[in-house]
């Protein structure tokens, strides 16, 4: 198996260094700037399969791998879709041999070739019940409704959209980080830490934070 997983990893290391696109990357200029919303009904589609030439069979299942081996091809192929724009990307903490089998499973779909805006791969299929994806009880579609659970589209005041938002960021941020979640605290958004000259936080960023670390992936 060992083998096979390095051949494996070259295939796959060779389809990120080798991303085909219908537009030179150099080629961007202003006028041609589209909103997300627009690039996203107007972007060419591609099969993910065909467009990496990396198949879902190729890829072993999770139980039929070492756990480095399943960090190993987990990594590869994270940035192999980070270079072709169709980033995997989760809300909160998962296990790698479930992101593998969420990503081995679901790697036969279709991909938009973005130039402006990120893609994001899909998790699950669509219309997929809350839950009963591969990602379980790590499901992100659940994860939003409860997240956005008795929000609706009431007019508030600027004070009350405010505290709206601390108490959505709060609770994605236990989600996230569970019992360390306070160390990511967005006082920012907490009036409490306001004084006579506003707000004055880094907007809930560590300025000691690694600009290259994958903080916005989980």
């Amino acid at each position: 198996m060992e083998k096979y997983i390095a051949q494996l990893l070259s295939d796959i290391d060779y389809a990120t260094h080798n991303v085909s696109l219908p537009f030179a990357e150099g080629e961007l200029h202003v006028g041609d700037w589209l909103t997300d919303e627009e690039e996203d009904q107007r972007a060419p589609v591609r099969n993910l399969e065909e467009w990496t030439g990396i198949r879902q069979v190729q890829l072993p299942p999770a139980e039929q791998l070492t756990d480095d081996q399943v960090n190993r091809l987990l990594k590869a192929l994270n940035d192999m879709l980070d270079g072709y724009n169709w980033s995997f990307v989760l809300q909160i903490n998962v296990p790698d041999r479930i992101q593998y089998e969420t990503i081995r499973i679901n790697f036969n779909q279709d991909a938009k070739i973005k130039r402006w805006h990120m893609g994001f791969f899909k998790p699950c299929r669509d219309n997929t019940e809350h839950g009963k994806c591969t990602l379980g009880e790590y499901c992100q579609c659940a994860f939003y409704s409860d997240l956005f659970s008795g929000f609706d589209d009431e007019q508030l005041t600027p004070e009350e959209e405010r505290a709206r938002e601390l108490d959505c960021e709060i609770r994605h941020l236990k989600n996230k980080h569970g019992n360390e979640w306070m160390k990511y605290y967005p006082y920012h958004l907490d009036a409490n830490y306001d004084d006579e000259d506003g707000n004055l936080s880094n907007n809930g960023f560590d300025e000691d934070e690694d600009e290259d670390s994958d903080w916005w992936r989980t």
